[in-house]
């Protein structure tokens, strides 16, 4: 744990990557920011692995649960390797 402000701010290190989730007031809801430092050549694999953990969290919060997916798990999903070359396009610049 390097840094906790509750209830808009986590930083920790996970392996050699830190994170930094934060909330902020956005209209009438919230909005999450994500900050991973991560190598830049798998900065897409990264990108679409997020990508899939956020839908995987509005299916939940939606009430329609698709389960449980980690790490290498992600990458089996259908659509993984789209998000990965559409991430990899937009990061090529």
């Amino acid at each position: 744990m390097k840094r906790a402000e509750e209830p808009r701010l986590l930083q920790y290190s996970w392996g050699d990557s830190d994170l930094r989730w934060q909330l902020e007031p956005h209209g009438k809801g919230t909005r999450l920011t994500l900050w991973h430092n991560i190598d830049r050549r798998y900065i897409s694999w990264g990108a679409a692995g997020w990508h899939i953990c956020f839908d995987v969290l509005d299916q939940f919060l939606a009430g329609d649960p698709i389960g449980r997916m980690v790490g290498m798990e992600t990458m089996k999903f259908e659509g993984w390797q789209r998000l990965q070359a559409e991430y990899a396009k937009q990061f090529a610049s």
